[in-house]
C-alpha cells in the first residue's frame, strides 16, 4: 500500500491598501480505497482492473464472485497500482491465445484463495517469456495467500518470475503441474521471493530448477519442495548454468524425490551463490541430493 499524500491548501493574497486577505482555495481529496465486487465475466474482471488501477493512491479490492471460473481470451490489464485480489476459492483460466494470466508492472497485487491456471507468457508483451501466471517487475510487489499457481508455461518462470528490484511473498499456496523451457519451473526469481508453508511439486524445467532457480534473495521457512524435475537441480537451484550467485536460506523445510538428468544434483544445485540449510531435509532425489554441484552445499549428504 502506498502512504497516502496529504493535500496542502493554497492562499491566493488580494492586497486592498495596506491590508490583505488569505482566500484558501479547496482542492478535491485523494481518492480513498474501494472494495469493488466483480460479476462473473471476463470483461468485469477487467473493468474492476482498470478501475483500480484508475486510482495509484489508494488500494482497491476486488471480490470475484463465488463457484465463478473466469474464462480468459486476452491478457488481463497490467497491475500499476494496489490491488488486492480476493478469490473466493474461483479460478481464472485462459482458454484461447497465448499470454500469462496477470502482470505486476510496478503496482503491488495481493492475491488471496484463488487459482491461476493454464497461462502462457510466451505470447505476453511485457517481460515475454517470463512467469507463466505471473510476472513481477519494475520494482513491483507480489503477495499470494492459499493461492493454487497450476499448469501454467513460460520460458523462464512456469509459475511466476520476479524480476530483480521486485519482490514476491509466498503464503500457504500450492505450485504444481508448472513448466519452464529454461528455468525454474515453479518460481524462477533474480529479485527478492520469500515461500511460507507452501508446496512446490510436480513442475518441471527444461533447464536448472524444476522447482525454484533464484540467482536473487530466496528464503524458504515450513515448505515442501517435492517431485519436481530439470536438468540440474530438480528442487532447487541456487544460481544457474549461466549465471552464478544467489543466496537461498531453507528452514525446516523438506527438499525431497526431485529428479536431475544423469550427473548432475537431483535435490539443490548451487553455482557460486550460499545456500543455508537450518532444520531441513534433502532427501531421496536422484541421481543425488546435491552430489555434482558446482559450488558445496553445507549440510546436504549425497
Amino acid at each position: 500500500m502506498l502512504t497516502r499524500r496529504f493535500l496542502i491548501q493554497s492562499a491566493r493574497i488580494v492586497c486592498i491598501g495596506a491590508a490583505s486577505t488569505l482566500t484558501p482555495i479547496a482542492l478535491a481529496p485523494l481518492a480513498s480505497a474501494a472494495t469493488l465486487p466483480v460479476a462473473c465475466s471476463e470483461t468485469a474482471l477487467r473493468d474492476a482492473i482498470n478501475t483500480a488501477n484508475s486510482t495509484p493512491n489508494s488500494s482497491d479490492t476486488l471480490n470475484l464472485a463465488g463457484g465463478c471460473t473466469y474464462r480468459l481470451t486476452a491478457e488481463l490489464p497490467a497491475i500499476t497500482s494496489p490491488i488486492v485480489i480476493n478469490g473466493n476459492g474461483d479460478t481464472i483460466t485462459r482458454v484461447a491465445g497465448t499470454f500469462r494470466i496477470l502482470t505486476v508492472d510496478g503496482g503491488a497485487l495481493t492475491v488471496r484463495a484463488a487459482t491461476l491456471s493454464n497461462g502462457d507468457a510466451t505470447g505476453s508483451a511485457v517481460a515475454n517469456g517470463a512467469g507463466g501466471a505471473i510476472v513481477v517487475t519494475n520494482n513491483g510487489s507480489l503477495n499470494l495467500n492459499a493461492t493454487v499457481i497450476q499448469n501454467n508455461h513460460a520460458n523462464f518462470g512456469g509459475g511466476i518470475s520476479v524480476f530483480s528490484g521486485s519482490r514476491a511473498q509466498i503464503n500457504a499456496s500450492t505450485f504444481t503441474g508448472n513448466s519452464a523451457t529454461q528455468n525454474g519451473g515453479g518460481i524462477v526469481s533474480d529479485g527478492t521471493v520469500a515461500v511460507n508453508a507452501s508446496q512446490i511439486s510436480g513442475n518441471t524445467a527444461g533447464g536448472a530448477g524444476g522447482g525454484i532457480a533464484s540467482i536473487g534473495t530466496l528464503t524458504i521457512n515450513a515448505s515442501r519442495i517435492q517431485n519436481n524435475t530439470a536438468q540440474t537441480g530438480g528442487g532447487l537451484a541456487n544460481g544457474v548454468p549461466a549465471v552464478a550467485g544467489g543466496t537461498s536460506t531453507v528452514t525446516a523445510s523438506n527438499i525431497s524425490n526431485n529428479s536431475a538428468n544423469v550427473g548432475n544434483p537431483g535435490g539443490v544445485y548451487n553455482n557460486g551463490g550460499t545456500v543455508t540449510l537450518r532444520a531441513s531435509r534433502v532427501a531421496a532425489n536422484t541421481p543425488s541430493n546435491c552430489l555434482n554441484s558446482p559450488s558445496p552445499v553445507p549440510g546436504c549428504a549425497g
